[in-house]
């Protein structure tokens, strides 16, 4: 772990390079954090009702302001411009607790967020000053079982992924999830998730086999392709949009060692990597045409030094102890400092090089995507640097651009699987681009959010005109104001999608009274 002693790999998009640390964002999204048009004195009296009941009902599990416990569990964000101050935290056991619970909320018509690992750098994507927070902490059961003649793992929606990966792997199993330690298994599940297992599995989604699911009326659902199978679809990739996620059941396999790590370059090594991130989207001979490999490379800007540097992740899935070929050309290019790259090594090693989970900083995430392609890699990377040449020295300030590959075989995989983002195989492989920041001070974040802003509008432009643009905008990416549902199944799936929702939430209390960055 030397590597990390000079580096914070804060869930695995964000880092610090050079001394410059990444901060995070301010701003409320609208209709994110206040869920009723209601006077403030109207809103106060029907959540201090709320929680009063829910203290009567449930003392041990719900925790009022001026608390410790309280305190502890308003802060468990990635960003900190996440961190409200709901009226108070309930803190469910159990599926009926959750049926108890939303009962109350609907009774009181009380605004309230559901929390899961808190991940997502919105401020009220899962959290609220304007109501209830309800965080999944205590749903952490995991267990064997499964789901028709299929053997799963059923994890409670509150456990991160490492947790995850560490029981499975001392029963030499894993399943498909998070590529990064610190995230929570809820967030991520419901918005598609990346994982390193992708080009022959698809989306983390498509190896769930069931959701436990609590309607806003209460009704404790077992949601998969037997039962519900419309529900089942649309829960793939829709967020927190029909109900509330008590529990995962996932599809399991045996674990093997891998080959893998992470190294960081310098401005010097820029020039490689670029070569080997563009070598690896060729679509022919590249990289991304072995299904065993995974990499995700990240570029950053510090705007106080100007000056480029990169973390790169690099994920074979095999036990060899020599870089194999598609990956091989990442392990040429010249690192600033020690790099854990190699083989064979454990997974659960390989993943707790992400284990970090810091709330300190300001955060913005947006997304784009274009195809997958040299050409695609070299123009972004160019508009990268044209563009953020242009910032001014924000105090601790950064921008990233990392590219995440999504090979014609994960396309087919997802597709073959079902689920309501629907990726055309016939529109071919992509590369999902994640931008993002991260910055000190709450008086840059509108600069900062104007600026990435407009740098997705500069690539999504730029792209169209020579061909290379692709119409997606990863969820679990996406930023404030975004739509990713509109390119769902290329807008076709989100009618249907309303369509669900209205049959199983059919007063839309997921719509209105629960907070969420992405509604129907």
């Amino acid at each position: 772990m030397k590597l990390f002693q000079k580096l914070t790999v804060a869930m695995g998009y964000m880092m610090k390079f050079s001394g410059v640390v990444f901060f995070t964002v301010t701003w409320i999204q609208p209709g994110t954090t206040a869920a009723l048009s209601l006077p403030n004195n109207r809103s106060t009296d029907i959540t201090e009702t709320a929680c009063h009941q829910l203290y009567v009902e449930y003392p041990s599990l719900l925790a009022l302001q001026n608390s410790t416990i309280y305190e502890t569990e308003r802060i468990e964000y990635w960003d900190k411009a996440a961190v409200l101050s709901p009226f108070c935290i309930f803190t469910p056991r159990t599926p009926q607790d959750v049926t108890k619970g939303l009962g109350i909320l609907l009774q009181t018509q009380t605004p309230f967020a559901v929390r899961s690992g808190g991940h997502t750098p919105i401020p009220g994507a899962s959290s609220t000053s304007n109501g209830i927070l309800i965080a999944s902490d205590k749903l952490t059961n995991i267990e064997l079982g499964t789901v028709g003649t299929t053997q799963v793992v059923r994890v409670g929606t509150g456990l991160r992924w490492i947790e995850v990966y560490e029981w499975l792997a001392a029963r030499s199993l894993t399943a498909i999830g998070g590529r990064y330690a610190t995230v929570g298994v809820g967030g991520l599940s419901l918005g598609g998730g990346l994982n390193y297992y992708r080009s022959v599995h698809g989306w983390a989604a498509n190896s769930i086999l069931n959701y436990e699911l609590v309607t806003a009326h209460g009704e404790v659902l077992q949601v998969n392709a037997d039962t519900l199978p419309d529900l089942f679809w649309a829960l793939k990739g829709g967020s927190g949009n029909f109900g509330f996620i008590t529990r995962f059941d996932l599809a399991i396999f045996p674990l093997i060692d891998i080959y893998g790590g992470n190294f960081l370059t310098n401005s010097s090594g820029i020039g490689s990597l670029v070569k080997a991130v563009a070598a690896f989207a060729d679509t022919v001979n590249g990289g991304i045409v072995d299904p065993l490999a995974a990499v995700n490379p990240t570029v950053q800007f510090a705007t106080d030094t100007r000056e480029l540097s990169s973390f790169t992740n690099v994920f074979y899935n095999a036990s060899t102890g020599s870089a194999p070929a598609a990956v091989k050309q990442f392990t040429e290019v010249p690192p600033s400092g020690p790099s854990t790259v190699s083989g064979p090594r454990s997974f659960i090693g390989f993943m707790n090089e992400t284990a970090v989970f810091s709330n300190d900083m300001r955060r913005l995430f947006r997304a784009t995507s274009v195809k997958c392609k040299a050409q695609a890699v070299e123009l972004v990377q160019q508009i990268f640097i044209e563009e953020s040449a242009k910032l001014k020295n924000v105090t601790g300030g950064t921008v990233t651009v990392t590219y995440q590959y999504m090979s014609q075989s994960f396309v087919d995989a997802a597709h073959a699987a079902g689920d309501a983002i629907d990726l055309s195989p016939s529109n071919g492989p992509l590369i999902a681009i994640l931008l993002a920041s991260a910055w000190e001070l709450s008086s840059d974040d509108s600069y900062l959010l104007d600026f990435l802003t407009s740098l997705v509008e500069v690539i999504d432009s730029k792209s169209r005109a020579v061909d290379l643009y692709y119409p997606f905008i990863f969820l679990n990416d996406a930023g404030h104001g975004q739509r990713p549902f509109e390119l769902y199944g290329i807008g076709a799936s989100l009618p249907k999608m309303k369509l669900i929702a209205k049959k199983y939430d059919p007063s839309g209390i997921f719509q209105s009274l629960a907070t969420g960055a992405f509604k129907l």
